[in-house]
């Protein structure tokens, strides 16, 4: 196991931990539509900044073509998986589960997309790995609370658990496979994956997060907890 992934596990693991906070806490006491829209504005505010302070430099500097593919790719890829979601909730795939199964493999899938992205940003800078991963944590507290808020009343508290318990396990899966096939990659390979991994974040921010949070109406606390969020990762970014 080389230092990279050593590394890269040890910060995940706060990811991991977070899924499984959440799912807690949605079992036993889940939040109310205004609270869940907070949480998604300060969730939104972090992965932006996440974004625009580590991803996107990293990337500034590379060919145009090369950043256009990987953001070209990270679009078409996350425009795939919500008609995948959508199609599999139109036909009631999973029986009562229907109503959840679109949202898990959706947020399935994105965990393994964000285990990579992980693994490849403590290739290119630990410090860009880590500010990522604390940031993918924060996210991935509140997918896994919607997650568990998903899945039918009468599903028993174990097995909806086990629920976020996988998504830390596929996060965990992504970051092995990100670093073990791509430590040593040329450049322009690694610059390719970044440009698809912010392009799947600011999906994910503008199309699934901000969407959802505007369901209900939008408050000053919740405006401000999304610039909350924003300048606190970006304060860590300039601290370390």
């Amino acid at each position: 196991m080389t230092g990279t992934l050593t590394q890269a596990l040890s910060y995940t693991s706060l990811a991991v931990v977070a899924a499984l906070v959440g799912g807690v806490v949605a079992v036993y006491r889940a939040p109310g539509a205004q609270m869940e829209s907070n949480v998604q504005h300060f969730a939104a505010g972090v992965v932006f900044a996440a974004v625009a302070a580590e991803l996107l430099p990293d990337i500034h500097d590379r060919s145009p073509t090369v950043v256009v593919a990987g953001f070209a790719v990270g679009v078409v890829a996350m425009l795939g998986i919500h008609r995948l979601s959508t199609a599999i909730e139109k036909r009631g795939v999973g029986g009562e589960y229907a109503g959840a199964a679109g949202l898990i493999i959706t947020i399935a899938i994105d965990m393994l997309i964000d285990g990579v992205l992980i693994g490849v940003s403590f290739i290119e800078e630990a410090a860009t790995g880590i500010i990522i991963a604390v940031a993918l944590a924060i996210e991935v507290l509140f997918l896994g609370v919607a997650a568990v808020v998903a899945l039918p009343d009468g599903m028993g508290r174990l097995r909806k658990v086990a629920v976020p318990a996988a998504f830390g396990a596929l996060l965990t899966l992504g970051v092995v496979v990100g670093v073990l096939t791509l430590e040593g990659a040329a450049g322009t390979t690694i610059a390719v994956v970044l440009a698809f991994g912010a392009a799947a974040l600011l999906y994910l921010v503008t199309e699934e997060l901000l969407v959802k949070a505007n369901s209900v109406p939008q408050t000053p606390v919740s405006t401000t907890l999304f610039f909350v969020g924003f300048l606190s990762i970006f304060l860590l970014d300039i601290i370390g």
